[in-house]
């Protein structure tokens, strides 16, 4: 939907230099009814998908200041420092200072990072020859908390500033950690593989509903935590777990919809691939007492066949892939245990079309489908389904 500048302008003082949130400046109805339509564009490109209609999409309790975490790609200029985002298709950086659909203390903690890395002097990455120390500043809240943890992607550990950078950033007012990560890489990668902090640092704590979830710095939580609340309590809804029933929870991160799902279930094998990851699920269960979850580490695929042989049932599978969906090697896995019910958590309609017509078609209908709003001013919308067979 294309978005008047007239509108878009008292909103954004980045727009249209940034086109990040494509919406802004729409009635807020109008975002809702466009996210809608994607849904039922995507599910129209399937005949066996044809019963299925479009939901309603349940809107976000905030349409601005949801957002808890972001990435900023750090750029020299000739008055300091670039904190922002690409253009589309180029590498001219935009710089963001105040975004609306940041998290407030996000915006108040990243004036203090800006003034402290101009004082520091701290000497940007140059993409063109790989020189230069900082790459990227990744800033993520906890709203529970009220705190903030701050991540300096780095070339190298070599600058002499370093030390007294990130002391002079603990001390800012809401921060709670400061995290190095060293990403020797050329490419666009955010992340490297080390993160370097205290223990107490590393980590990030958030309160989901009941769920407390503890995340390390590069781990993957909702942008939104309200939604995200509504989010699992649906696939949890959906899953309809009874006391003496299996589940598989596949792409499970730090153990959200596992938890969700345990609380009336008899046991949860929740697979993730990013070992981090699975550290940190382990640890939430130990913060909110299940004993009927366990967590391990593998692709998908491989988990799926890993828990098949270790489990004498596979009631549920629930997955909640990255936008591409989830590969044949793992709907093959999911088909190969049988399981009643399939709970499907999507952010991209086309690859969940793509994947509910492929179960489809090996004898799972889809009985329920559910859309929210997780990333409003954005063309972006979340889904949960269920199959069942």
């Amino acid at each position: 939907m294309p978005v008047p500048s007239n509108a878009a302008a008292p909103l954004c003082p980045h727009y249209p230099q940034c086109v990040g949130c494509t919406l802004i400046g729409s009635p807020y109805t109008a975002q809702l009814a466009a996210k809608r339509a994607r849904i039922a564009e995507a599910l129209a490109a399937y005949p066996r998908l044809r019963r299925v209609s479009a939901p309603e999409v349940t809107g976000s309790a905030r349409v601005f200041g949801y957002r808890n975490q972001v990435k900023l790609v750090v750029r020299a200029a000739r008055d300091g420092l670039l904190l922002g985002v690409y253009r589309p298709g180029t590498h001219t950086v935009v710089d963001i200072g105040e975004c609306p659909v940041h998290h407030p203390h996000i915006t108040r903690v990243l004036a203090g990072v800006r003034a402290a890395l101009a004082q520091a002097q701290a000497p940007a990455y140059d993409e063109r020859d790989g020189s230069g120390w900082l790459r990227y500043v990744v800033v993520r809240v906890s709203e529970w908390k009220h705190a903030a943890q701050i991540i300096l992607v780095v070339r190298d550990r070599q600058w002499r500033g370093e030390r007294a950078l990130c002391e002079r950033l603990r001390r800012l007012r809401g921060v709670a950690g400061v995290v190095l990560n060293l990403n020797r890489s050329r490419g666009n990668v955010i992340f490297g593989e080390q993160f370097h902090a205290s223990p107490r640092e590393l980590s990030l704590l958030e309160r989901i509903g009941g769920l407390k979830l503890s995340s390390r710095a590069g781990a993957f939580l909702q942008a939104n935590i309200g939604t995200a609340r509504r989010v699992y309590e649906c696939a949890a809804r959906l899953a309809a777990m009874q006391p003496e029933e299996v589940a598989v929870d596949l792409y499970a991160g730090v153990g959200a919809i596992s938890f969700h799902l345990a609380a009336n279930a008899d046991f949860v094998m929740g697979i993730e691939e990013v070992a981090s990851a699975v550290l940190d699920a382990k640890l939430n269960v130990r913060l909110n007492g299940y004993h009927n979850v366990r967590f391990v580490t593998a692709p998908a695929a491989e988990g799926m066949a890993h828990a098949a042989e270790m489990l004498t049932r596979v009631d549920v599978v629930s997955l909640n892939p990255p936008r591409k969906g989830a590969d044949e090697a793992t709907r093959s896995a999911i088909a190969a245990v049988q399981p009643s019910r399939i709970v499907y958590v999507s952010c991209e309609p086309q690859t969940l079309a793509r994947d509910l017509d492929w179960f489809a078609a090996r004898g799972w209908s889809v009985t329920a489908l559910e859309a929210f709003d997780m990333l409003p001013q954005t063309e972006h919308v979340e889904c949960v389904a269920r199959l069942t067979r």
